[in-house]
């Protein structure tokens, strides 16, 4: 936490930057009609999942017989992404550059020989690793989905498991359990790691223009015992924000009370976002520090 105020009280745009990017994901999430219309648990609860995927599958199913229509279907979808991903590879390759510097110099601060101004690395960033970081979040965008989608439908069999219980059906209650413990077992694994290696990808693109995917698994691989418990803070951080909105039911509430739980969602985010991030770029420099120091 010291290295990470030294760093804010040296170049304020590491905390900046995440306050503003965090501030626009914060109102796209509670100000949208999703939300409107799911954004409390007494909502969610009464969703009938089964029938929302089974109608999601036969959409999908609908679209596949339809070649036509569903090249364009998955055409504006990576378009969609692919302006996403070049918008956010615009402003990351310049932050991440910036903090990357910052973590290198408070780590290894008799190589601060000059310091740049903020202003010139993030230009400095944006010129070096813009096409890398570009490529970075269409990837993790279309990894996204693709996780998302996989993990929905393989909780399928367990929905339907719980469903028969509730009905009264004793003898599914073994099968019930036994099917929790290994999807519970599976999304933990899946979304941990796939938290860890995308976020120390980003680092990686920064410190190396060839390779950097690689030594990003390499250090993750390595040290995953250290991370996991870290990375898994972060999610049930996040976690447990989301469900203090479902609590209170954010997408449902007035217009002065919205914007109260915006502001407070905001700065809860702020404060895990920017220190997740710090932690990530100063922990990978002192792995990779230590990696190729063994090597």
């Amino acid at each position: 936490m010291r290295k990470l105020l030294v760093s804010i009280k040296k170049r304020p745009i590491i905390l900046i930057f995440i306050a503003f990017m965090t501030a626009i994901l914060c109102f796209a999430v509670q100000f949208n009609p999703f939300t409107k219309e799911f954004g409390s648990f007494s909502r969610l609860f009464q969703t009938n999942y089964i029938q929302t995927l089974t109608d999601i599958a036969g959409w999908i199913r609908n679209r596949a017989t339809q070649p036509a229509l569903m090249a364009v279907s998955v055409l504006i979808a990576i378009a969609a992404m692919l302006g996403v991903a070049i918008l956010c590879g615009l402003l990351y390759s310049g932050y991440s550059y910036v903090m990357y510097v910052s973590c290198f110099t408070t780590i290894h601060p008799q190589q601060n020989k000059k310091q740049k101004k903020s202003g010139t690395l993030f230009r400095e960033g944006i010129n070096k690793r813009f096409f890398s970081m570009m490529g970075y979040f269409f990837f993790v965008f279309l990894s996204l989905a693709l996780l998302i989608f996989a993990l929905v439908y393989a909780t399928m069999p367990l929905a339907l498991s719980i469903e028969k219980v509730i009905a009264g059906d004793a003898m599914q209650i073994l099968p019930m359990i036994l099917l929790t413990a290994i999807i519970v077992f599976l999304l933990f694994f899946a979304i941990v790691f796939y938290a860890m290696y995308v976020s120390f990808m980003m680092p990686s693109i920064i410190a190396f223009k060839k390779g950097a995917v690689k030594v990003a698994i390499k250090i993750v691989n390595s040290y995953c015992w250290y991370l996991i418990p870290r990375t898994l803070g972060f999610l049930i951080y996040n976690l447990a924000i989301d469900a203090a909105l479902l609590a209170v039911g954010f997408g449902l509430k007035s217009t002065v009370l919205s914007v109260i739980v915006f502001a407070l969602n905001w700065m809860l985010r702020t404060i895990g976002n920017v220190v997740y991030t710090h932690y990530v770029f100063n922990t990978y420099i002192e792995m990779k520090d230590d990696m190729f120091d063994e090597d």
